[in-house]
């Protein structure tokens, strides 16, 4: 049992030596002689290297951008012709149609915030809300709004209907009233 022990312990620690280096080293990033970007766990001596998740982290916190002329005209064409042929599909519902009006407008809008990206060298989600929901939901609360206004037009013009009933009839009896007191009394003559 005790040998069966000291046989696990004897492992276990040959491969923590032989595996530590591999875990605790660091990746790190240099330029060579001739302006080639090297990667290595162990730079050459003199040489200025910076951990590769630094510069992995700078690069995210930068973003992409565009350096070559002809992708970037080649990919504007691309994104061009696509809106071309997204825009001459017919939208509607039902199996004769590809996309739905809304889809084809997300797809239209989606394009042109790319376009508007590599023109500019931001990001497609500046040029797009994120928050289309609470659009949506700012549309939504402006309908009801608008329901509930319509609705109290409509509960006044009633409101204005019965009064004007009421007035009409308080008219016909009081004309009724003059007339019987009218034949009822005729008029003196002092």
């Amino acid at each position: 049992m005790n040998r069966k022990r000291s046989g696990l312990r004897l492992i276990l620690i040959i491969g923590f030596i032989i595996f530590q280096p591999a875990i605790a080293a660091t990746l790190y990033r240099w330029t060579d002689a001739s302006g080639t970007p090297r990667y290595g766990y162990q730079p050459p001596l003199g040489v200025q290297a910076v951990p590769a998740k630094e510069v992995q982290r700078e690069l995210k916190m930068r973003g992409s951008s565009v350096n070559c002329q002809t992708l970037l005209t080649e990919h504007l064409h691309l994104v061009d012709q696509e809106l071309a042929r997204i825009k001459a599909l017919p939208a509607g519902l039902g199996l004769a149609y590809e996309l739905t009006p809304v889809a084809k407008r997300e797809l239209i809008l989606d394009l042109l915030a790319h376009r508007a990206a590599l023109v500019t060298g931001r990001n497609a989600s500046d040029f797009r809300s994120p928050k289309r929901s609470e659009l949506d939901q700012l549309m939504a609360q402006h309908k009801q709004e608008k329901n509930r206004l319509l609705e109290s037009l409509e509960n006044k013009k009633a409101t204005i209907r019965a009064q004007r009933e009421q007035i009409e009839q308080e008219r016909q009896w009081t004309g009724r009233a003059l007339h019987f007191l009218r034949r009822s009394f005729p008029p003196v003559i002092w």
